[in-house]
């Protein structure tokens, strides 16, 4: 299993074990296992291990949406990954309330860290932590690509979520029109009320005239979100 990181094919335990894990660190090294621990229990052949490391990944790696030292390499493995079939497992993942693969939310774990890395000039972590995740941000949209057209509606609407989420980077704005479509047709169609809000939210920020929505099921103030983005 590989991926091509952008100077070369890489082997994702290789990766694993090439970096320098004791250099960086999560938000809680002294209560949450070690981010090499967590990244390998993703693909334990105990289901429940693999949900629990899925749970340590978002609480310690990207706790509260910051961006720590480990957060980038983390992210590449992760990357790697995306296309195991251990990511099959199903569980209720973030703040859900479906059951999905682990790969979905694999893909919106790395959709969320890009906008987390860009939401500002300064982002969320000291600034060579989110310079390093801004640099893999090609990457995060490559590695979602081939899950854009994937057959399950669940990893497809988390697909398109990550690579969305990536074109705040200037470098990237030129697939923009590649994902209008999608959003109008996935993210705005979602059960999940999260991507329905989102699918407005990205047309309006990439200066795109929403339209009609195939679904126009945008949840009011009561659910946390307004009709239209906040600005």
């Amino acid at each position: 299993m590989t991926i091509n990181d952008g100077s070369g094919v890489t082997d994702p335990w290789a990766l694993l074990l090439a970096t320098d894990w004791s250099s960086v660190e999560h938000c809680c090294p002294n209560t949450a296992p070690a981010t090499p621990v967590i990244l390998a229990g993703l693909l334990d052949d105990d289901e429940d291990v693999q949900r629990t490391a899925l749970h340590d990944l978002s609480q310690a790696v990207t706790h509260q949406n910051s961006i720590y030292g480990s957060t980038a390499p983390a992210a590449r493995f992760v990357m790697a990954v995306l296309g195991h079939p251990r990511l099959m497992t199903l569980g209720v993942f973030f703040h859900e309330e479906r059951r999905r693969p682990m790969r979905a939310a694999l893909l919106e774990w790395l959709g969320d860290l890009a906008d987390d890395a860009t939401y500002d000039e300064n982002g969320a972590g000291e600034p060579d932590d989110v310079a390093a995740v801004r640099a893999i941000l090609p990457l995060i949209y490559e590695a979602a690509r081939p899950f854009l057209v994937d057959a399950d509606l669940l990893i497809r609407e988390a697909a398109v979520h990550a690579a969305a989420m990536t074109l705040a980077a200037p470098e990237l704005a030129i697939h923009i029109p590649e994902l209008v479509p999608l959003v109008r047709s996935t993210l705005s169609s979602s059960e999940y009320r999260g991507y329905r809000y989102l699918a407005k939210w990205c047309l309006v920020t990439w200066g795109i005239e929403p339209g009609p929505l195939p679904d126009s099921r945008i949840s009011g103030p009561e659910d946390g979100y307004s009709d239209d983005p906040p600005f």
